[in-house]
């Protein structure tokens, strides 16, 4: 499949088979560019039921914590929100990204950091497009969650979260959300 065609293709999938991702997928990920070639990332690969559904766990709890933040959405985006949330939508693999926090590191290795931790979770959910597979990135682990998260995954105290990307096989009859996106003109600038 083309870059194009990848990148059209992809879309924020929240309805998976039960079926578990080739793992060779995950490791050509990992090989992503990164700046400076620091390859700051560290990526945690959940595929056991057990660590699955302690996220899962988690998840819901993050739901309460966000309730007035969802009271602003349709009652259609609160049910999807809710069944995905429930069980993560069925997915069976989980990728978290982090990255190592440096004492004293410089101002910019930070922001470089995030953003080729960035690059590589972009390259992972295209090349998961190539391969037939689906992904929503989840951005809900922020604050208690992200601690509580630590826990489940074992990392390590010099670690932070940066993406976490649900992955797997999108059920056949399944059909992502469609969103009304901004018109070309006022997010593409020629000069």
């Amino acid at each position: 499949m083309r870059l194009k065609e990848a990148i059209n293709k992809r879309k924020s999938i929240r309805c998976f088979e039960n079926k578990k991702i080739p793992k060779s997928m995950i490791k050509d990920a990992v090989k992503a560019p990164s700046s400076g070639n620091r390859q700051p990332w560290i990526f945690y690969c959940v595929d056991s039921k057990k660590t699955r559904d302690k996220v899962s766990e988690l998840l819901r709890e993050t739901l309460k914590l966000l309730k007035n933040q969802m009271k602003l959405q349709s009652k259609k985006i609160q049910k999807i929100t809710k069944e995905f949330y429930s069980d993560l939508g069925g997915a069976q693999n989980i990728i978290f990204i982090y990255r190592k926090k440096i004492k004293n590191e410089a101002v910019y290795a930070k922001p470089s950091d995030i953003k080729s931790i960035s690059c590589a979770a972009e390259n992972l959910m295209l090349s998961a497009v190539n391969m037939g597979l689906g992904t929503c990135w989840v951005g809900s682990f922020n604050g208690k969650p992200e601690k509580k998260l630590n826990k489940i995954l074992k990392t390590k105290n010099n670690e932070e979260l940066v993406a976490s990307i649900i992955i797997g096989y999108p059920k056949k009859e399944y059909q992502p959300l469609k969103r009304k996106k901004k018109q070309l003109k006022e997010v593409l600038k020629f000069r």
